[in-house]
């Protein structure tokens, strides 16, 4: 009789370590496989809803995707949110930048070598509410959203979401983001500690934040007219007028409160007839798509459109430039939205990357978030900030005056110089650490030839940042 057991249970064993073990939990959220997706993944796929209030009928949708090694449960667990605000971290973090599946011309996915799930389990949330499949069943919730109810909405997702997958309860938890994530990031970070606090017994282990092309501080982070000057995109006339007359964060200020000074419309005039309509600001020197979809103007939408909304964009930067179009159809299919377990509730309208029914509070981008960084970093919080140097939105100039004020304050010590970084034996971009001791809390990074989404457009220098990242690591300076 035993050899008879032995006979049948060594081959299932054999077998079952050919599988991720989460394969036989017959989770319900498991995609069993997204439409034109490569055979034989080695990680599994999960997405759906986490309600995050009953009483409204909030839900925001997941898209959660395995670390791609067999020792995943040591790996740690990455939440990533994209900005706008606005706009979906399914669409365009996952399916554009880092995810491990890029979209394809016939609509199938490929492979991406250089996705993030190579060193971390990824979790990607399309908030808030509004972006999306991420829902509301009270349509007056929709009206002046602004950053409080995000942080909030945010850590309810993450305590829900650990309740769906309680393995991951203990893991290392890294909160990465771009853009206007430079709110939602810091202020998540600061519920989760003050969460932590109270509930010391089930912490949420918070490791370390990383913030990419960040919109932190309205006077500062957005002021690109000496970026565009010394770039050539205007002239010195043009420039003194922004100096002098109005500039980024004037224009913005402006705009949101419906004051229409002449000298602000007159100066952007100029600027925006001098870069010209086929320039994105995201990356001044990648050339525009030349097909179109309304959902491709939709980036306009939101902080960074009104930054300069007299400018219309026509694409979004990076060397697959018409991405947007077949993402924007791929997850507008039935099928496709199946397998997400996506759209349950039958929207009243397509599934897009930054344009959907949500009305953000305008005056909620004049929120200076430096105080609550400084607050992170004296909680001993590492702070990564990075920036691609082709993005003219949010400038690598502003990040890195930022990041000089943040180490002047805490009286931060630069633990390394100024120098250059490598990736695969090029120049990856410029780094700089500060800290106490040799320990590292503060660190500045560029990113070379990358545009405001870094990992669209430079995604392996973004994946050799990623790692050095999460691993609390210095970037390979040599």
């Amino acid at each position: 009789m035993l050899k008879l057991m032995a006979s049948w249970i060594t081959p299932f064993f054999f077998l079952l370590s050919l599988f991720p073990l989460t394969v036989f939990s017959l989770h319900p959220d498991l995609i069993k496989r997204l439409p034109g997706q490569p055979p034989n993944p080695s990680f599994n796929q999960y997405s759906g809803y986490i309600v995050t209030d009953t009483h409204h009928g909030r839900a925001l949708f997941y898209y959660f995707v395995e670390a791609d090694t067999h020792h995943r449960a040591s790996r740690p667990l990455t939440l990533w949110l994209n900005g706008g605000p606005g706009c979906s971290s399914l669409g365009i973090g996952a399916l554009m930048e880092h995810g491990p599946y890029l979209v394809h011309d016939n609509s199938s996915l490929v492979n991406n070598k250089y996705s993030w799930n190579l060193a971390s389990n990824m979790l990607y949330v399309e908030s808030p509410i509004g972006v999306g499949f991420s829902y509301s069943n009270t349509s007056s919730d929709y009206i002046n959203w602004n950053d409080t109810k995000t942080a909030e909405d945010n850590l309810r997702f993450l305590i829900n979401w650990f309740e769906k997958f309680p393995a991951y309860r203990g893991s290392d938890l890294y909160l990465t983001g771009e853009s206007y994530a430079g709110h939602y990031i810091p202020q998540l970070a600061a519920l989760l500690m003050a969460y932590n606090k109270k509930h010391t017994t089930g912490a949420i282990k918070l490791k370390a934040i990383a913030l990419g092309n960040p919109f932190v501080d309205m006077d500062i982070s957005v002021n690109s007219g000496e970026y565009l000057w010394a770039h050539g995109l205007i002239s010195d006339q043009t420039f003194e007028l922004e100096k002098t007359l109005c500039n980024d964060s004037s224009y913005m200020r402006a705009f949101y409160r419906g004051e229409y000074s002449e000298p602000c419309i007159y100066t952007f005039k100029m600027v925006a007839e001098e870069m010209g309509v086929n320039v994105d600001e995201g990356d001044i020197l990648l050339p525009k798509c030349l097909t179109s979809v309304p959902s491709m103007q939709a980036v306009s939408r939101g902080l960074n459109g009104k930054i300069h909304a007299k400018i219309s964009l026509s694409r979004m930067g990076s060397g697959d430039l018409c991405s947007w179009e077949r993402i924007f159809k791929y997850l507008n299919r039935a099928d496709v939205q199946r397998a997400f377990h996506a759209n349950a509730t039958g929207l009243p309208y397509n599934w897009d990357s930054c344009s959907g029914p949500l009305v953000y509070q305008d005056d909620n981008s004049e929120i200076d978030i430096r105080p609550l960084i400084l607050s992170l970093l004296k909680e001993d919080i590492p702070i990564f900030l990075y920036s691609g140097d082709q993005d003219s939105k949010i400038p690598l100039t502003q990040t890195r005056i930022i990041a000089n004020q943040l180490a002047k304050r805490l009286k931060l010590s630069p633990i390394t110089k100024y120098a250059p970084w490598y990736d695969k034996k090029q120049v990856g971009g410029w780094v700089q650490a500060f800290g106490r001791g040799n320990r590292t809390l503060l660190t500045f990074a560029t990113v070379r030839g990358a545009a405001h989404e870094v990992p669209f457009t430079s995604p392996s220098q973004a994946l050799t940042l990623f790692r050095a990242f999460i691993t609390g690591s210095p970037l390979p300076t040599s």
